[in-house]
């Protein structure tokens, strides 16, 4: 695969995931959904920009910079923002879980 629709790809499932997150904070929020943005959103622009930094690292160096060797930098920036992913991804779902549990558990 090509390693721009690697980056690419890898970007778009770190959008996916935190649009998950935000849903379920919204659904866990007793406010309502206008008051979460106001309370969460700071935090929630800074796990986006933690997640794209190395991703945009990456794609300059990969864009950039035509090389023979290896792209250490690259290889480190795909891990992070894999098990960054995957970190965020547990998060998540601890948070819907305890929206199902909120919601169908407690009878």
């Amino acid at each position: 695969m090509n390693i721009m629709l690697e980056i690419l790809m890898t970007w778009l499932i770190l959008i996916l995931i935190l649009v998950i997150l935000v849903q379920g904070i919204r659904k866990n929020s007793k406010e309502g959904a206008k008051s979460v943005f106001r309370r969460w959103g700071g935090l929630l622009i800074g796990l986006f920009v933690v997640g794209t930094v190395p991703l945009g690292f990456a794609m300059y160096t990969e864009w950039g910079v035509e090389r023979l060797d290896a792209n250490i930098g690259l290889g480190l920036a795909l891990f992070f923002t894999w098990a960054y992913c995957a970190l965020l991804l547990c998060v998540a779902l601890v948070i819907w879980g305890r929206y199902w549990y909120k919601q169908y558990g407690k009878k």
